[in-house]
């Protein structure tokens, strides 16, 4: 019986022996590891940089709950559809499993205007500090966190400081894509506006109420802090602790006798909108799916993403299925070299049968080196794909500039992402690829006779 040492050095000199038929053979295995490996990891780069793009634009862990449609019925019971979300629904949701934190939340669209004739137009978001914590809101540019200290204070999130303008300007906006950037270098800027440098003052609504004397007088806030989060959909809003500005709100809606509601003061029993944060994002569709049987409508941004990684799932199968064509054709390539392999060396099998090597030996030396095929070929595609890959990242690198700067990060774009498990993957499937494909070549070598093996033709 043959020693591996001995096996591998045999194995090693036939395959160099024919070096133009090895190549070609080991070529197949190439172009389809790169086939795979490359478009595999286009597939990866796509999901992160979605990925990375979500969080940006939104939250992964809160589901945002509201009353249902009034079109569609109530799947706990038949009685009449909720239009609020009171105390008691919102104790319920906070007992699901995998919820760690509910708040109602109340958003309304104000005016700011400053003591140096600035306004601006935003919104402003109450909830309460506990939540504030889980929903992103705890870590501060200037200034501080909310306390429950402080009166009419207000956290402002970055996006919103860029809105501050003249009063009598033509146009109380600063455009955001030619004063938030920099047209020369695509850089975020810093706003010149600092909140905390200033008295604030805030109406309700969307109408700028300096210049007209019959207006109700404005609310002083507090500004208490800048938000250090890039998360453009949170920092496009300011915040306030949620029963402060109710209270802020109340105390509005009676200085103008209620007129948006009709001059009657409004029964305010619950909630339209109520948040959820859920910190392990892997209970998401299961607590939403809870939240809608109850009655009531859940919501959150990782519905788009869920979608999304469907998309990259079937373009990552029409990939890999291109590339499964490659190795499927290079497997042939090793069969028929294999096959070929065995003609132009019948003496030689009939010699290793005479002088006593087992039948095993032969199958082992066989299929060694359609392995060797296999995973040299792997070694090389996977080589030449972090070389595409670099390319590829390279020529994609001006896309990737201009996403970083519409999530408000400068952030290095990698289209195509080729993590170690991949590249190792790449490696076994490959060596299995040229096993599998020396599996019937070496079958037949074993059973070849011996004596017509060595017999002078």
């Amino acid at each position: 019986m043959m020693n591996r040492i001995d096996l591998i050095s045999m194995g090693l000199k036939n395959l160099f022996r024919r070096k133009l038929r090895t190549f070609l053979t080991t070529l197949g295995i190439i172009i389809g590891t790169i086939s795979i490996v490359v478009m595999i990891s286009i597939g990866i780069g796509m999901q992160k940089q979605m990925d990375k793009s979500f969080n940006q634009m939104g939250d992964m862990n809160i589901i945002t709950v509201s009353p249902a449609n009034k079109s569609k019925t109530n799947t706990i019971s038949t009685k009449k559809k909720k239009t609020i979300i009171t105390d008691k629904n919102i104790q319920y949701l906070n007992n699901i499993e995998g919820v760690d934190a509910v708040s109602p939340v109340v958003n309304y669209s104000v005016t700011m205007t400053t003591s140096k004739r600035l306004t601006a137009q935003t919104t402003i978001k109450g909830m309460t500090l506990e939540f504030m914590e889980k929903y992103g809101l705890g870590k501060i540019k200037k200034g501080s966190v909310l306390t429950k200290d402080d009166r009419a204070g207000v956290l402002f999130g970055k996006m919103t400081l860029y809105g501050f303008a003249k009063a009598n300007a033509t146009n109380n906006y600063y455009d955001p894509f030619e004063e938030m950037y920099d047209e020369e270098t695509g850089k975020m800027k810093e706003p010149k506006f600092n909140p905390l440098a200033n008295r604030i003052y805030m109406s309700f609504g969307s109408e700028n109420t300096d210049d007209n004397e019959n207006t109700i007088k404005p609310i002083l806030i507090k500004p208490v802090g800048i938000l250090a989060t890039t998360n453009y959909q949170k920092s496009a809003s300011m915040y306030m602790e949620l029963s402060q500005l109710q209270n802020l709100k109340d105390k509005y809606d009676k200085m103008t006798g209620y007129s948006e509601y009709g001059g009657k003061k409004p029964s305010k029993n619950g909630y339209t909108e109520v948040m959820v944060h859920v910190p392990d994002r892997k209970n998401l569709e299961r607590i939403q799916k809870e939240i809608q049987k109850y009655g009531f409508r859940a919501d959150s941004d990782a519905d788009m993403l869920r979608e999304t990684k469907k998309m990259t799932q079937i373009i990552n199968l029409v990939f890999g299925g291109i590339g499964g064509i490659s190795l499927l054709v290079a497997a042939i390539g090793i069969t028929n070299t294999m096959v070929m392999a065995i003609y132009e060396r019948r003496k030689e099998i009939g010699v290793m049968k005479v002088i006593g090597s087992s039948i095993r030996d032969i199958k082992r030396l066989f299929l060694f080196e359609s392995a060797s095929i296999g995973l040299l070929g792997g070694i090389l595609g996977v080589i030449l794909s972090l070389g595409i890959s670099s390319i590829v990242n390279v020529i994609a690198g001006g896309a990737g500039s201009f996403m970083g700067d519409m999530s408000m990060e400068q952030t290095k774009t990698s289209i195509s992402i080729i993590p170690i498990w991949l590249s190792l993957l790449a490696l076994v499937f490959t060596a299995f690829i040229g096993l599998v494909s020396g599996y019937l070549p070496a079958r037949k070598a074993m059973k070849l006779s011996a004596l017509e093996a060595i017999k002078t033709e």
